[in-house]
């Protein structure tokens, strides 16, 4: 019941973020992290009770980064795009993706900019599908647990306003998802 009841509110990255946080001051601590609070303190009088306290020189475990959801992806990586933050948005890629561009200088240097006189309005997710396995067809490369997302995008090119949609794969990879965006097809013919 509780889970039907947060479903909805799981939508929004923000409040999924604190419901993760609240779940997580519930949840146990691993069996090997007491090791740490536990000493012997047989005849040791007031000093066994400082031993059970971790050393102030002991380096915390780093908390594994939590995976954003693909629209919550995909929006930042655009927002990088059309912000000029190309060196940001290289650790966005995919490990095919950063092959095929040859390195981040390549991709800083080649990645198509925005025009100057286009401004992106508004940029919104019409649909996310999973797909457990999926091929592009481009590429001739087969991927598992893939993010398709319809993305539309509103912009504005002097007075002229309009609006279009353009799909988009994500790749699971390290610490989250990874966009399949590759060179175009210009410069892969010209760099081989």
């Amino acid at each position: 019941m509780v889970k039907n009841f947060l479903r909805p509110l799981r939508r929004w990255p923000v409040v999924d973020m604190f419901l993760q946080r609240v779940a997580g001051q519930f949840t146990t601590w691993p069996a090997d992290d007491f090791g740490r609070f536990v000493s012997a303190s047989v005849g040791t009088g007031m000093a066994g009770a400082f031993a059970a306290m971790p050393s102030p020189l002991e380096p915390l475990r780093p908390t594994l980064p939590a995976s954003i959801a693909p629209d919550t992806f995909e929006i930042r990586f655009m927002n990088l795009h059309s912000e000029g933050r190309f060196d940001e948005m290289w650790e966005m890629l995919a490990e095919d993706a950063q092959r095929a561009w040859g390195g981040v200088q390549n991709f800083i240097r080649e990645m198509p900019r925005l025009d100057e006189w286009l401004e992106i309005l508004e940029m919104q997710v019409a649909n996310v599908t999973v797909l457990e396995i999926w091929t592009d067809q481009v590429h001739q490369r087969t991927y598992t647990n893939v993010a398709r997302l319809v993305m539309r995008y509103r912009v504005r090119q002097h007075w002229r306003e309009w609006t279009f949609d353009r799909q988009v794969h994500l790749v699971p990879g390290t610490g989250g998802w990874r966009t399949l965006c590759y060179p175009t097809r210009a410069r892969t013919a010209m760099g081989r």
